[in-house]
């Protein structure tokens, strides 16, 4: 996954079913959804009783072949199983969400290939969405004072739409190899980060989606998840002093939900993304 092209984490997946499937002729789309277990980031496909009826075997036959051929194509970063009842489950590992996730902190969104803009929108709306933006713009310019992290370009006249972190990087999501980020409110805001790029599939390349967009909805939520972690997950005081790496990876989810909402309020909303309120 540290070499793949596709934005959305849905979006790589579904790019490396073809490799799978020797009769891709067959298929007209693959069917790929999120699991509703909240305590995972869990995609589930029923791609093996799709074509059950035109390769003329059982959905769990079929269903191991491909997890079987995928498994290269998605290792480490995905563990991979079969249900009994045929159904593939992918499951990001830690190691692969720490991947992603440094992506989204520390690289730029690409500019949408065609302009999906929303219809305009009251600012009494917006400013829940701006606020969240500000919010995370004002913790990392007080994380770089405070030397816990070093960013490239933090003041706001001359700042960057991407802020890039000089130190730490990578930043240290991992703790031997589990994700540092166990607070309910962390992954919740981890979830929705994965929601909102997988809702928002359609605006890049390569990756389709039949239901109709609402980036509105999409930035609200991720919002609103920001402000529950933000009110529940410290990173000053004894966060800071006794366990400083885990105030930088919270701080890594502070700099990936500023992105994506930056993203979406010039991209896709015409809206001001105020780096300071």
């Amino acid at each position: 996954m540290q070499q793949c092209r596709e934005v959305t984490v849905k979006c790589f997946l579904l790019s490396q079913f073809p490799g799978a499937i020797a009769q891709q002729k067959t298929l007209a789309q693959i069917p790929l959804n999120r699991g509703k277990d909240s305590d995972r980031v869990l995609y589930v496909s029923a791609i093996a009783l799709k074509l059950a009826k035109t390769w003329q075997q059982t959905p769990q036959a079929i269903a191991a072949q491909l997890a079987e051929n995928l498994e290269p194509l998605c290792s480490p970063d995905f563990a991979i199983k079969v249900a009994p009842t045929g159904i593939i489950e992918l499951e990001l590992t830690d190691t692969g969400l720490a991947i992603w996730l440094q992506r989204l902190a520390q690289n730029s969104l690409p500019l949408p290939e065609f302009r999906i803009l929303s219809p305009a929108l009251s600012a009494d709306r917006l400013f829940p969405i701006q606020y969240s933006h500000a919010r995370c713009c004002s913790l990392l310019r007080m994380a770089d004072r405070d030397l816990l992290i070093a960013i490239g370009q933090p003041d706001v006249a001359t700042a960057p739409q991407i802020w890039s972190l000089t130190t730490p990087n990578p930043i240290p999501w991992l703790d031997d190899k589990k994700l540092r980020l166990v607070h309910p409110a962390e992954y919740n805001l981890i979830s929705q980060l994965i929601t909102a790029l997988d809702n928002l599939s359609p605006v890049f390349r390569n990756c389709t989606q039949q239901k109709p967009l609402n980036f509105f909805k999409t930035a609200n939520n991720l919002s609103q998840a920001f402000q529950t972690f933000y009110s529940q997950c410290r990173i000053w005081g004894e966060v800071k002093t006794e366990t400083p790496k885990l105030a930088q990876a919270r701080l890594g989810l502070v700099l990936a939900t500023q992105s994506l909402l930056r993203f979406i309020l010039e991209e896709l909303l015409n809206a001001v993304a105020p780096l300071e309120l």
